[in-house]
């Protein structure tokens, strides 16, 4: 089995725990999530400026996650940036893959284990699947501009050089 490919089954599995921990404790601070839970409870109340650093600071964190995972795939070895970015839209993709099926579905709509402490209900499966369709519309231009911007700085950072 190639080093790559090893490197790349290692960055998924990494990137799904964080992923898992991610959904259930800093995002439930994040833009979406406030306003999904606005929207869910019938309010007009807006998210607030906390709720933005948030979810900026959690596009940071992915961009940089990607990064990492570049620098640490590109050790020995010498990409491209071209080959970089669509190997993070590739990942991104997986990842996105896996909170749709495992998370979004089937822990939060099948499954609802009580450690999760979901309302009643909440999420619905109509709500999730509208939000599973958005990731894979929509949500493309998030997953592209992570892999861009996470190529460019792994680029700066070296990755590209041997």
């Amino acid at each position: 089995m190639s080093v790559l490919f090893c490197k790349s089954l290692g960055a998924f599995a990494v990137g799904a725990v964080l992923m898992l921990a991610l959904s259930f404790t800093v995002y439930r601070k994040s833009y979406y999530y406030k306003k999904a839970k606005a929207e869910m409870l019938g309010v007009a109340e807006k998210p607030r400026i906390l709720s933005r650093l948030v979810t900026a600071m959690i596009l940071l964190a992915m961009i940089l996650f990607f990064a990492v995972v570049d620098l640490w795939i590109s050790s020995g070895e010498s990409y491209s940036f071209a080959f970089l970015s669509v190997f993070n839209l590739l990942l991104a993709a997986l990842l996105s893959l896996f909170d749709a099926l495992f998370i979004d579905y089937f822990l939060l709509v099948a499954w609802r284990p009580a450690l999760l402490r979901l309302p009643a209900g909440q999420p619905t499966r109509d709500s999730m699947l509208r939000h599973i369709k958005l990731q894979f519309t929509a949500g493309w231009l998030f997953k592209v501009l992570i892999a861009l911007l996470a190529a460019a700085f792994s680029i700066v950072l070296g990755a590209g050089s041997s």
